[in-house]
């Protein structure tokens, strides 16, 4: 009889195919070659038919017979690329994927921890009453609708930031005392949305690598200093796994 343990490695083994699945897909993490702000001055980009100017939250493409307009959430094949707008703080920018990028050719997949349900927490979720200010990769400062997320571990109280997602989920950045040696610099980790007395279950079998591991041409969020844990998290995504030539 399958036990309860066993489902849930299951769920999260299905989990990590799925990672796996969208970071070396075509078009998938590993397959950005670049994130292109745009403005009032067209912008021709290599192997990109037209020049782009950004307008009405719009990315906006004009050229000889050709227009398009996209907006965020939009993903449109050009050719072999695929072109997707994304907008922060009201700026356009431009994203193209590559199948032939270097950064997916080289990707043979995802290296993980064993999953193990003492790395799972139920917790508290409060929202914060200022705005999450997180610094990011590129210099960036975001403000966010912040939750403060309260678990034990190993008998500590913490309590974590993450920002709130549209849909109720919080998402998390952290960094630990493996980074730089068993895992990346900083992981990401989503926690579903509070149920109604605001209780949530944080896996960090979960945790995963950030885009900008995939790819120098993501944006991504810095561990704010409440959530640089100074013990280690031996769970979850840990490097990419390159392929062997």
């Amino acid at each position: 009889m399958t036990t309860a343990t066993d489902t849930w490695v299951s769920h999260w083994q299905q989990w990590h195919i799925e990672r796996e699945t969208l970071a070396t897909a075509e078009h998938g993490l590993a397959a950005a070659i670049g994130t292109y702000w745009l403005g009032d001055t067209p912008l021709h980009i290599d192997g990109v038919p037209g020049a782009w100017v950004a307008a009405d939250g719009r990315a906006i493409g004009h050229g000889t017979g050709f227009h398009l307009e996209l907006a965020p959430g939009d993903r449109v094949p050009s050719g072999d690329l695929l072109l997707q707008p994304l907008i922060r703080a009201g700026e356009v920018a431009l994203r193209v994927f590559d199948p032939q990028a270097p950064t997916r050719a080289d990707l043979a997949g995802i290296d993980a921890f064993a999953p193990d349900p003492s790395w799972v927490f139920d917790g508290v979720a409060e929202t914060f009453a200022a705005p999450l200010r997180l610094d990011h990769i590129d210099g960036f400062v975001s403000s966010n609708a912040g939750v403060r997320l309260r678990i034990v571990i190993d008998g500590r109280e913490l309590a974590l930031s993450g920002a709130a997602a549209p849909n109720g989920d919080i998402q998390l950045t952290f960094a630990d005392t493996t980074n730089g040696t068993e895992t990346q610099r900083f992981r990401f980790l989503t926690v579903p949305a509070p149920d109604g007395e605001g209780r949530i279950v944080a896996d960090f079998n979960r945790a995963h690598l950030p885009p900008c591991t995939f790819s120098d041409h993501y944006l991504c969020p810095l561990p704010p200093p409440e959530n640089r844990l100074d013990f280690p998290v031996r769970a979850g995504e840990t490097f990419l796994r390159r392929v062997r030539r």
